[in-house]
């Protein structure tokens, strides 16, 4: 029952107001709510006994005895008295007067407990009478408990947050946020708060605990998301989870106000609001799983447990029943599971998904290598040339660009066929590949060599007396892997000095026509300056091979 805030025990009995002990008992229309309880020293343990219930949103309170003979012993508490009691897993204790003697422990009839604006209707449903000195052997254990459950959560997050740094998938950052409500709402909710921060008020815990596990459920949505296999999820029902997984927050932000000036029925709305988002979860999983997702594996194993003990704990936060607060222990340690379950679960995510970049990037260097690649010769071809010149201009690496033309090659087709002419110009790029240069076939029967050049005091030498040595070395592989040609086959070579800032235009063109060059003065030659004007008797800069 419920009265005025002045109303006294006294004056309450000579009125002879009755308590409803019906299912409408939650039932509070006025600041202060009356709770009687029967008292029988036989049920409860030897010694003090003090009344039990969640401290949710307490403000001050009283606990009343009354004796056989109509004696009231009263007992008045703070709020801060009440945050002082505390008792893990959210409860507070008060001592029941007289119990501490056993004389009057046995003469108490009942109980009456007064608590002034009550912020929830289970602050009055749940209230209980329990033996002090088991509750205070169980603090320490208990605290223990769920410090260690703490802990065990807080490890997967900064391998979250390590992780995420390096690879930046979101659905990581997502799941931290999830460990991170977890770990403040099962450090706020079993009572450890007040450890740590021994002011703070019980409706600051309250508040505190909502928030936490709104937050923790709307991050638990995007990270469903984004964490399943993409296309495993039908765009509209990404949207639907979204909007599910945010409307407890938005229902804290209404009903649950920073001045607990909420209705004392916010709780119950509060609870609904995760109905609708269990609902989604649930079909999620059977969507996914449906669509041949491998990742929702572990959100069934790590959220089944969750939602479980979640209806449990709705459907008594709207009031519907007391049940069993053993249950609430069952939730700490799915929530701690869960985040071990989903750890392992993102792990596997990361492992596949460097599998399949892998493999990306796998395919995309066999691309990049057909594309680079001449088909027959399967040396570098024109296009990768190019691409290496253009490095050259900052890396300076080579210092001669040579092209070289197989002579008559023509003919060689003609008379011993193309299948013939190919292996020929395989055994040349094969021999060309294998030199300290870069190689390529840029049509035809040309080749280039880009030509490294470490020798800085014979540069003008240097070229001619390397290029006449790698011919000499292709006739010779020319002859003896494919002997079906009874001539020798020889090669012409025009060689271009590789100025700083020199286009690949221009530096061609010179090479092209000291090929030329070598070309119309009898071939099997190599030619490194222009000798188109000199004369037959005087023609410098060629090197017959």
């Amino acid at each position: 029952m419920s009265s005025a805030k002045d109303m006294s025990l006294p004056t309450l009995l000579e009125a002879g107001q009755p308590f409803d002990c019906s299912k409408n008992n939650g039932t509070i229309t006025s600041p202060r709510a009356w709770v009687r309880l029967p008292f029988d020293a036989d049920t409860v343990e030897p010694g003090t006994v003090e009344v039990q219930g969640e401290n949710n949103g307490l403000t001050t309170m009283q606990v009343h005895a009354v004796l056989d003979d109509g004696t009231i012993l009263s007992s008045y508490f703070s709020e801060q008295a009440v945050i002082d009691s505390w008792r893990p897993k959210g409860r507070y204790g008060l001592a029941v007067p007289g119990t501490e003697k056993p004389g009057t422990r046995n003469r108490i009839e009942q109980v009456y407990v007064t608590i002034d604006n009550p912020r929830t209707l289970n602050s009055v449903s749940v209230i209980e009478l329990a033996s002090r000195q088991k509750w205070e052997d169980l603090k320490l254990p208990l605290s223990v408990m769920f410090a260690v459950l703490c802990g065990m959560a807080i490890m997967p997050l900064i391998y979250n947050l390590f992780f995420y740094g390096a690879l930046r998938y979101s659905f990581m950052l997502w799941h931290s946020l999830m460990i991170g409500a977890t770990v403040a709402y099962t450090f706020s909710s079993s009572g450890l708060i007040f450890i740590a921060f021994p002011e703070t008020s019980l409706t600051t815990k309250m508040l505190f605990n909502h928030w936490t596990l709104a937050a923790g459920f709307a991050a638990g949505g995007f990270f469903l998301v984004r964490f399943v296999e993409r296309g495993k999820i039908a765009p509209w029902l990404r949207v639907v989870i979204l909007i599910g997984a945010m409307l407890p927050l938005l229902v804290t932000a209404l009903v649950m106000q920073i001045d607990g000036g909420h209705s004392i029925h916010a709780r119950a709305y509060y609870h609904a609001s995760f109905l609708p988002a269990f609902c989604m979860v649930l079909y999620t999983m059977g969507h996914a799983l449906r669509r041949g997702s491998n990742a929702i594996w572990f959100q069934i194993a790590g959220w089944t447990p969750i939602i479980i003990f979640g209806l449990d704990r709705v459907a008594r936060g709207m009031d519907l029943y007391v049940g069993w607060a053993v249950l609430d222990y069952g939730l700490y340690f799915a929530l701690v599971l869960e985040t071990i379950i989903l750890a392992l679960g993102v792990a596997n995510r990361i492992l596949r998904l460097r599998q399949q970049n892998e493999s990306i990037l796998r395919k995309q260097v066999e691309l990049t290598l057909l594309a680079d690649t001449d088909g027959l010769t399967m040396m570098s071809n024109r296009r990768a040339f190019e691409r290496e010149y253009e490095h050259n201009q900052h890396e300076h690496r080579y210092s001669h660009l040579a092209i070289i033309d197989i002579d008559f090659f023509k003919r060689v087709n003609d008379l011993y066929g193309h299948e013939i002419g190919d292996e020929v110009l395989r055994v040349v790029g094969k021999e060309l590949d294998s030199t300290y240069h870069f190689a390529a076939r840029i049509g035809g029967e040309e080749f280039t060599l880009l030509m490294r050049n470490d020798n800085r005091h014979d540069r003008r030498k240097y070229p001619a007396n390397e290029l006449t040595e790698i011919c000499q070395a292709l006739i010779k592989a020319v002859r003896e892997r494919v002997p079906e040609i009874q001539e020798p086959v020889t090669f012409s070579v025009g060689v271009a000095e590789i100025a700083r800032r020199a286009t690949l235009r221009s530096v061609m063109a010179t090479a092209d026509r000291r090929l030329y060059d070598a070309k119309n003065n009898g071939r099997n030659q190599v030619v490194w300056i222009d000798i188109s004007q000199a004369t037959p008797s005087q023609r410098p800069g060629k090197a017959a091979i």
